[in-house]
């Protein structure tokens, strides 16, 4: 085995992730999330792991999550580093910083917004899945109550940047604010919102934000 590490892409078909969001033209986000992911893992030469919902075994959400990675554990490696697929401002940068925390800590993060993380990183001397099992998964509490847990056992770790998740349809508008975004990905990002339930609010998010850029971004002068 050339590495030690190794990539966990945890996350469903884009069908079924957009469904079970409830979020409008999700498939279409999804898919967009999934071609970057690839991308990403394959530019990191890290070698990946892609285990959707035809893949997971357990019978609910953190049992199928953390038998994944138990699994690639079983496979021989060292370190897995784990991702979601909803997380548009994840970056291969993001997952070249979290190899390399790896090298002095047991566990890295990502943080989400939402209380929860977008990449953990994580040595396989420090993962017990037993213990796991006993946060509050899918929370606001989740990562607060795992770096609580670390930091009273004395257990390294460190975060890396805090990013937002596409969780529902309102979190669209959080992202658009980003004014590095890919052009294609605001474009779907832009019919999420318009049909969002407040649409008084995405006419004044456009004036300020989107309309505005594109009037102020003329171009190049035309040669004389």
């Amino acid at each position: 085995m050339k590495t030690k590490t190794a990539i966990l892409i945890f996350a469903n078909s884009a069908p079924l992730d957009a469904k079970r969001k409830c979020i409008k033209n999700g498939k279409e986000f999804f898919n967009f999330q999934h071609r970057n992911l690839l991308e990403l893992v394959k530019e990191s030469e890290i070698p990946y792991f892609w285990i959707d919902e035809n893949r997971q075994v357990g019978e609910d959400f953190e049992n199928r999550y953390l038998n994944a990675i138990q699994h690639i554990f079983d496979q021989g490696y060292q370190q897995v580093i784990s991702i979601g697929n909803d997380t548009p401002g994840l970056k291969l940068n993001h997952i070249l910083k979290a190899s390399e925390l790896l090298e002095n800590n047991s566990m890295c993060f990502g943080p989400s917004k939402d209380g929860g993380f977008y990449l953990w990183g994580l040595r396989k001397e420090a993962f017990e899945k037993k213990s796991f099992l006993n946060f509050k998964w899918n929370t606001k509490d989740l990562l607060p109550e795992i770096l609580s847990e670390l930091i009273y056992n004395t257990i390294q770790f460190a975060c890396i940047e805090t990013l937002i998740d596409l969780d529902c349809n309102e979190d669209a508008f959080f992202l658009l604010q980003n004014k590095s975004i890919d052009f294609q990905l605001k474009y779907i990002l832009l019919k999420i919102v318009r049909k969002s339930n407040n649409p008084s609010a995405l006419f004044q998010f456009i004036i300020e934000t989107q309309l505005t850029s594109l009037y102020y971004n003329k171009g190049s002068p035309l040669s004389a």
